[in-house]
């Protein structure tokens, strides 16, 4: 998450699928800033998104990825990773880097323990291809034993969890609290 665009239309999209997914329990977030933000920046996206942050950590060029992504794998309520670009599907060391989750971070991530899920903000598909795009990362995460789908528009984003029917349940308070229109949602072809 980029500080510099806080309260921008994404925000509200997240905003709403939180409140959303709320009725599934708590949610915290881990925003992945990607440059320092003061107590108040912090407060103030925490407010907009209505759930607490776990982390305010800058994840920069370098860092100690292992560690950054801790509280992440440790946390015992739904977690929210807000990558300023999305899942890569291949880790890189490159500049662009703090931009992204990494595939295999992401399934260490959502396989921190049953009865949890994890949304992950995903704007790293190519314009025109998004469905491709998301099942090629729903079947990678499908051959790591995680269960998910994705929503794809102008801000896709995937919901991922080692439990198929704690998914399949987000994925139906999305169909009746949001009514967000099916054809819009992404699964994994059948195996």
């Amino acid at each position: 998450m980029n500080p510099k665009y806080l309260g921008d239309s994404y925000d509200i999209v997240k905003h709403c699928l939180l409140r959303w997914l709320g009725a599934l329990g708590p949610w915290t977030v881990h925003p992945m800033f990607t440059e320092a933000v003061s107590d108040q920046q912090a407060a103030a996206f925490s407010a907009l998104l209505g759930v607490p942050l776990i982390s305010t950590d800058v994840l920069a060029q370098g860092a100690d990825r292992d560690a950054y992504f801790a509280s992440a794998r440790s946390c015992a309520s739904h977690l929210f990773l807000d990558p300023d670009t999305g899942v890569r599907m291949k880790s890189t060391r490159g500049k662009k880097a703090p931009a992204y989750v990494f595939l295999e971070e992401l399934v260490r991530i959502a396989s921190r323990q049953q009865g949890v899920l994890t949304l992950v903000f995903d704007q790293s598909v190519q314009r025109g291809a998004e469905a491709n795009g998301l099942t090629t990362k729903l079947i990678a995460l499908a051959r790591k034993g995680l269960h998910g789908f994705a929503y794809r528009s102008h801000a896709c984003f995937l919901v991922v969890g080692p439990g198929r029917e704690l998914v399949a349940v987000a994925r139906n308070v999305l169909d009746r609290k949001a009514h967000l229109p099916k054809d819009r949602f992404v699964t994994r072809p059948a195996a």
